[in-house]
């Protein structure tokens, strides 16, 4: 897990292609289900736990999967009978329709949720994947879905990594650099093989086109590993734009090992860019209040608070291009 534009989805394609371990797409489990927790009631209620299945199954993240849904939804009536059982079901199932001994699952906002998760598994690992906040906020800066500035991406930079690290004391935390990744990639998947107790297959390393990446950043995703985007941040960034993400950074960038460039921003830069980050947190938040309507008041409704979200970040998108 890390921030989004980190590598995550890469990370992910090549431990699913180990013959023993399948992780499955971006879940969202932690926003829809856990946080929801109170809205649906205890799952020991074989009526929560079916009101809760079915609308969870109805989301377009969870037909997007790929597997046999119905067949899903009856092993979750059966099996997940509290919020941790629920999502071990969920994710042994998608291990079992691939034939895989081992699950995992990869959404970035998990960072957020790294504590609950090493408590229920304490036999598993938290991989947290950390790239330079230069290169992910330039990458960011071109996500219809993101904040349209600098200032708001390098704070989803911090917060994301930092909820990661609150586990790094932990004998389950493992820390894995995109740089690393991308320069020596056999050498740093024989290393998280050995963390897991699982032996390096070198089918990881082979694309295989997963035809549930339907999104063009999916299937980019799948494509051979390069080391062709490190360091865009000088060419996609402006000085300024690289002076602001390092000075709402640079104590946490450091921490990780990143060298600032140096230079400080402008009182100038700094007030201008606040101004037009706060206008543009505020005008996304009004394109997405039907979302945060049904988030906040019809909780339960998920499907339709996704595809109410969907509808925004499309219509952004089409904007974009």
């Amino acid at each position: 897990m890390g921030v989004r534009r980190s590598g995550t989805t890469l990370l992910r394609n090549m431990l699913n292609r180990h013959p023993e371990i399948a992780i499955c797409r971006e879940t969202d489990y932690y926003h829809y289900v856990y946080r929801r927790r109170r809205a649906f009631g205890n799952l020991s209620d074989p009526r929560n736990r079916e009101r809760l299945a079915k609308e969870y199954l109805s989301t377009q993240r969870m037909q997007r999967m790929r597997v046999d849904l119905r067949t899903l939804e009856t092993m979750l009536l059966r099996e997940g009978d509290s919020y941790k059982a629920f999502f071990s079901t969920l994710l042994g199932f998608y291990a079992q329709t691939h034939g895989k001994r081992r699950c995992g699952e990869k959404t970035p906002q998990h960072a957020l949720f790294t504590e609950t998760l090493c408590a229920w598994y304490p036999g598993g690992t938290v991989i947290h994947l950390v790239r330079d906040p230069r290169d992910v906020i330039a990458s960011l800066l071109r996500l219809p879905s993101a904040p349209n500035n600098v200032i708001g991406n390098a704070n989803l930079w911090l917060r994301d990594n930092r909820a990661a690290r609150q586990s790094r004391n932990s004998s389950q935390y493992l820390l894995v650099y995109y740089e690393q990744l991308v320069s020596h990639p056999e050498e740093e998947l024989r290393r998280i093989c050995a963390f897991i107790g699982e032996g390096y297959s070198p089918a990881m390393l082979i694309p295989n086109w997963d035809v549930t990446a339907d999104r063009p950043w999916l299937r980019r995703a799948e494509e051979p590993v390069t080391t062709e985007r490190l360091g865009k941040w000088r060419e996609e960034l402006t000085p300024e734009e690289v002076a602001l993400v390092e000075w709402v950074v640079g104590p946490e960038m450091r921490r990780f090992g990143y060298e600032p460039a140096g230079r400080s921003p402008s009182y100038n830069a700094i007030g201008r860019t606040l101004l037009f980050a706060a206008w543009d947190a505020v005008s996304r938040r009004a394109g997405e209040f039907p979302g945060m309507w049904y988030s906040a008041t019809r909780s339960r409704q998920l499907a339709k608070e996704e595809a109410a979200k969907e509808r925004y970040r499309n219509r952004t998108f089409s904007l974009f291009h």
